[in-house]
């Protein structure tokens, strides 16, 4: 059996991380290879001097935001609960390589042996996250028609010239391009000159019947609203109580941020991977400004609102991402930006558009990735 090494993120304790990672690695096997997840996980840890130094700089953030702090202090035990969760989860589903990588400098002196190589999803090529590893391009793979790569996603629409004159010579060698976003795509196919082209986020590869093994954890049987925000924006929360008032349905949240950890009206639901899939599958509506939490959402055909974590002149801004995966769907008008106008009417979603249209783009996203592997694991 051909052998396929993937390099992403993925033992991070975030779900959507985790979970696009395992879907990518599950969609590889059941196209008949074996997939192994590259254990490569740069190290960014500061020595005891420079954390020392840090803590001094950052001091006035501290008084500043203490009540941040204080909220993420008394949460520690609940954090680490969800975290074991999380371990439990990497060690029984993901296939991860023998060999531990934390430079990219160790991926070259020592490179995993596949047939083939893939650059995952997930925001590995957005210059703007964990220092942009080099280890993401593949510079350990001397042969180019071994290099390819599934859904990266830059989630910004413009580059620097500078970085657009690096992504030109980084990408010069693959030999399959694409891109997580319609933006990222055409721009990256301008810089290099070469098809890009637009697939799904991986965790759409697998419908809502194969995710559904993993939906373990038993949930409430009257209806509720699931809130899950990586953000700190107060006008969120104001919207979701707005949203509970006209529905009149319980609110449940998966705790990331202080303002769901400090929020005791919210039954909280300290969970990893299983809990996560199974409150979005069972929940009547979807709060929440996180890319994979849209993504299932769509997914498990949920209504929901999505929420954009920051805005749209900011130079790391991530929503082109949110954006370009909504217009795909013809779902744009789930983002939230004004809820002055908003009424109980406005809260289901039908879904007999967006379903054609996924399953379309599943088949689309799957024809490209198995055309890849085939065309690099040959002769």
């Amino acid at each position: 059996m051909k052998t396929i090494g993937i390099i992403t993120y993925h033992h991070y304790y975030n779900y959507g991380t985790m979970l696009q990672a395992l879907a990518l690695q599950e969609k590889v096997e059941q196209l008949g290879y074996q997939a192994e997840l590259i254990d490569f996980k740069q190290d960014n840890s500061l020595s005891r001097y420079e954390m020392l130094k840090l803590r001094i700089k950052r001091m006035p953030v501290y008084i500043k935001e203490r009540k941040k702090y204080r909220a993420l202090a008394d949460s520690r035990e609940k954090i680490k609960e969800k975290n074991e969760l999380f371990e439990q989860f990497y060690k029984t589903y993901l296939h991860v390589g023998k060999k531990k990588y934390t430079t990219t400098q160790q991926l070259m002196e020592n490179p995993p042996v596949y047939d083939g190589y893939v650059v995952g999803s997930d925001q590995t090529w957005n210059p703007f996250v964990a220092n942009l590893p080099e280890a993401f391009f593949l510079p350990f793979v001397e042969n180019k028609s071994k290099k390819g790569s599934y859904g990266p996603s830059l989630a910004v629409k413009s580059l620097s010239d500078e970085k657009e004159k690096e992504y030109r010579k980084k990408l010069s060698n693959f030999s399959f391009l694409s891109c997580r976003e319609q933006d990222g795509a055409q721009l990256l196919s301008r810089i290099t000159q070469k098809e890009v082209k637009c697939v799904l986020d991986p965790t759409l590869l697998l419908s809502a019947k194969e995710w559904g093994k993993y939906c373990e954890f038993e949930i409430p049987k009257e209806p509720y609203i699931l809130v899950y925000f990586l953000g700190e924006k107060s006008e969120h929360r104001r919207a979701v109580e707005k949203i509970q008032k006209l529905t009149n349905w319980k609110i449940i949240s998966l705790p990331a941020a202080y303002l769901e950890m400090e929020n005791n009206d919210y039954k909280k639901v300290w969970g990893g991977p299983k809990e996560f899939l199974s409150l979005i599958r069972g929940a009547a509506l979807i709060c929440t400004d996180s890319f994979h939490g849209t993504m299932f959402s769509i997914n498990f055909q949920r209504n929901f609102f999505s929420f954009c974590k920051s805005s749209d002149s900011e130079e790391s801004s991530e929503n082109s991402r949110l954006y370009s995966a909504l217009n795909i769907f013809g779902l744009s008008n789930r983002i939230i930006h004004n809820m002055d106008n908003l009424t109980a009417e406005d809260i289901s979603i039908d879904y007999k558009n967006v379903i054609p249209i996924l399953e379309e783009q599943r088949r689309d996203s799957i024809e490209y990735l198995e055309n890849m592997l085939f065309e690099m694991t040959k002769g």
